[in-house]
């Protein structure tokens, strides 16, 4: 007999087919049910609210170590446009000492777990971990192996192309080092990310893959580091959808390009197909079929492994609620390997954003106030008129935290309300996991990447805009995913390699935890620049207009009455596209 639950999704499904309104159905990880459209009965129909849920996640997460602080957050009526607050007071108590992080990592954590929801196949619906417990079904495991020859000598080379000059350049050797130390100057990065990619390309040995072992869950995401460690042989076990399309990408990348080779999960036993037979019978669903995909890895890795260290990342991105859902179903499958194959043989990797509220060291804090007072006349000029009446440009004010032990460290805010609660909580789980990770024993590489211009992100004409304009911000320089994808790949490479690394937990990192989860940052600039990032971005965006309209205006008028005219005509369409694309963003 079918449970109370699986009648009422069934009633849902039915209903849509009728042509009643209700929530799309999506199998696996799903919000929990914030308010139920019938008493006692769970359907896909109910009321999800993911801002209400966040808002209890990260509620329970500071409850742990301030009740009251919970309650305040549980009782914010306007959390989609105050969250920020609640999570610079959340890292407030986590950076006060570790006791603080590791309760509250692993109380968001718990909270997740046992309250998110379930879709089964058949339409039940049950509790995340319960799913976790209880669903036995797995994959079937298959590997190809690269044909291509090993080249007799490797180095790391990344295209870098200029976001603004349009320059591009094959960054590598001396070139790159030197490149490297220009950004360390600038302050567009920290000085221990410089060294650490020097440290890369002063040891060559590092290079050699073959033999290695990387987990790589949404192995084709455009920020992931398939393609350096495709073509350096390593051995990638790679999970993705179960799309014909994409395993024929990843599989003959591999076969065909490649001295290293690629396992992955299937649905029919492996037999040594090839072509269509093999690329549609691989891949899964992460956040439809978790627990299987889970029940598999934790399988595949000690069989391909044999003991050997395993680094594992998940470098999935998704839309709004999504990328929560699909960030926890990650967190449970690479938790699953870390607690069976054992902490001291796994590496965890993430690709955390800029756009965070993270402890930073004392000279980026330091460099902050310094390139405030650099600013330009003409940014402090905007700063006056309109940062205090119309959040424009607002300077980048840390936050100082006094320590249990007596220290003082500084929290820079940079959380974009743009960007949404579902993101940040997405995030705030990562950095849970890496925390609690870190003090069970697992190596944990965490650099904050650099914002960098994707194809979702220029699709959005605003944010195109804004990130045209923003090098006028020193140190900021914006980045192309090629080059991204290829930094964070290097130094992903250094903490594998380095022991003396902060990915190493036996590395203590001064300011705790939270000190940590911004060591060896590339952050483009954003952690030194002297004005929030929220404030700038549609100063900049018309800076961008200006300079585009002014470029155009400037070929028909070359006389000096025409060059005046000219510029402010282009004034007037740089503010008049800046609103037009703000309309329609």
């Amino acid at each position: 007999m079918k449970s109370s639950a699986s009648l009422a999704f069934r009633s849902a499904r039915t209903a849509i087919r009728r042509g009643a309104p209700s929530r799309n159905i999506y199998y696996g990880v799903n919000f929990p049910v914030t308010k139920a459209k019938i008493p006692l009965l769970q359907s896909t129909a109910d009321d999800r609210s993911t801002s209400e849920t966040d808002k209890h996640i990260l509620a329970a997460a500071v409850a742990a170590v301030d009740i009251d602080l919970g309650h305040k957050i549980d009782a914010e009526k306007n959390w989609r446009y105050k969250y920020t607050n609640h999570l610079v007071d959340s890292l407030k108590l986590s950076a006060y000492n570790e006791e603080n992080a590791m309760k509250i990592s692993q109380a968001g954590i718990d909270y997740m777990y046992n309250g998110f929801d379930f879709f089964k196949m058949d339409g039940e619906v049950i509790k995340f971990n319960d799913a976790l417990e209880n669903m036995k079904g797995t994959f079937h495991t298959g590997t190809v192996k690269g044909e291509k020859a090993k080249p007799s000598r490797q180095e790391i080379e990344i295209p870098y192309k200029c976001f603004h000059t349009g320059e591009y350049r094959k960054l590598k050797g001396q070139e790159l080092i030197d490149q490297v130390s220009k950004w360390v100057d600038y302050g567009t990065i920290e000085a221990d990310s410089g060294e650490a990619i020097k440290e890369v390309v002063k040891n060559p040995q590092w290079l050699d893959l073959q033999g290695k072992h990387f987990v790589l869950l949404g192995a084709t995401s455009a920020m992931g580091p398939f393609q350096l460690l495709k073509e350096l042989g390593a051995h990638i076990i790679a999970v993705d959808l179960d799309k014909p399309a994409i395993w024929k990408r990843l599989i003959e990348e591999v076969k065909y390009n490649s001295h290293g080779s690629i396992t992955f999960p299937m649905n029919t036993p492996f037999t040594g197909q090839t072509g269509h037979d093999l690329y549609a019978a691989c891949g899964a669903n992460i956040v439809a079929r978790t627990p299987e995909v889970r029940n598999w890895l934790m399988t595949a890795v000690p069989e391909v492994c044999k003991g050997e260290p395993v680094n594992m990342g998940a470098y999935t991105y998704l839309d709004g609620e999504l990328h929560v859902r699909v960030n926890l179903a990650c967190d449970a499958i690479l938790n699953g390997v870390i607690q069976s194959y054992g902490p001291e043989k796994c590496t965890l990797h993430f690709l955390p954003t800029p756009t965070d509220a993270y402890v930073i060291p004392e000279a980026a804090a330091a460099a902050i106030n310094t390139n405030h007072a650099n600013a330009p006349t003409w940014q402090k000029v905007i700063e006056t008129v309109a940062g205090s009446t119309m959040g424009k440009m607002v300077p980048n004010k840390t936050i100082p935290v006094k320590r249990e032990d007596g220290s003082t460290v500084h929290i820079m805010d940079g959380l974009m309300t743009t960007q949404g609660p579902n993101y940040a909580m997405a995030k705030r789980l990562q950095q849970w996991r890496c925390v609690l990770a870190r003090k069970q024993g697992a190596k944990v590489a965490f650099s904050i990447a650099p914002a960098t211009a994707t194809a979702s992100v220029l699709s959005n004409k605003l944010f195109a805009a804004a990130y045209g304009g923003a090098h006028y911000w020193k140190p900021v320089e914006i980045f192309y995913q090629e080059f991204s994808s290829a930094v964070c790949a290097t130094l992903l490479l250094h903490d594998v390699h380095n022991p003396k690394s902060p990915a190493n937990p036996a590395n203590q990192v001064e300011g705790g935890s939270m000190m940590f989860l911004s060591q060896k940052a590339f952050h483009g600039g954003f952690m030194r620049v002297p004005y929030m990032f929220t404030s700038i971005g549609e100063v900049a965006a018309t800076i961008y207009f200006w300079n585009l309209f002014k470029a155009a205006l400037g070929k028909f008028m070359k006389k000096p009455q025409g060059k005046a005219a000219g510029a402010s005509v282009a004034l007037l369409f740089a503010y008049v596209s800046y609103q037009l694309t703000l309309a329609g963003a």
